[in-house]
C-alpha cells in the first residue's frame, strides 16, 4: 500500500522520481525501491514525504482513507508565491480571536471568493 501511494501521489504532484528525491534530500534510487516496496522510508522520511507530497503520513501508512493535506498545500502555494502566510495559516493568532471575529473572517473571505468570480 505505501509503495503505491507514495507512486500516486508523486505523479499526482507532478514530480519525478528525481524531483521526489531532490525534495525530499534523498537520491532517485531510493524512491524506487519505496515505490517498488524493495524498501521502506524511515520515520524521518516519511515526514518529508508527506510534506512534499501535501498528505500526511497516516494516509501513506493506509491508517487513512484521506490523502490531501489541505494545510500543508495551501502552506506550499503562499511559499511558492513568495507570500507571508496569511492569518488562517497562523494558528496561535486564530486561537486568541473571539468566534464572532472568526465569522467576520469567513463571511469576509467568502466575499472576495465571489468577487473574484463576477
Amino acid at each position: 500500500m505505501l509503495d503505491e501511494r507514495i507512486k500516486q501521489l508523486r505523479k499526482e504532484n507532478k514530480y519525478t522520481q528525481q524531483g521526489l528525491a531532490d525534495e525530499i534530500e534523498v537520491t532517485s534510487q531510493v524512491v524506487s525501491n519505496w515505490e517498488r516496496a524493495y524498501t521502506f522510508p524511515d520515520v524521518n522520511d516519511l515526514r518529508k514525504l508527506a510534506a512534499a507530497l501535501h498528505t500526511t503520513s497516516d494516509y501513506l501508512l493506509g491508517l487513512s482513507d484521506t490523502s490531501i493535506d489541505e494545510f500543508s498545500k495551501i502552506n506550499h502555494h503562499v511559499k511558492q508565491l513568495n507570500l507571508s502566510p496569511p492569518l488562517f495559516l497562523k494558528y496561535e493568532e486564530i486561537v486568541k480571536l473571539e468566534p464572532a471575529n472568526i465569522q467576520q473572517l469567513e463571511n469576509y473571505f467568502q466575499f472576495l471568493l465571489q468577487q473574484q468570480q463576477t
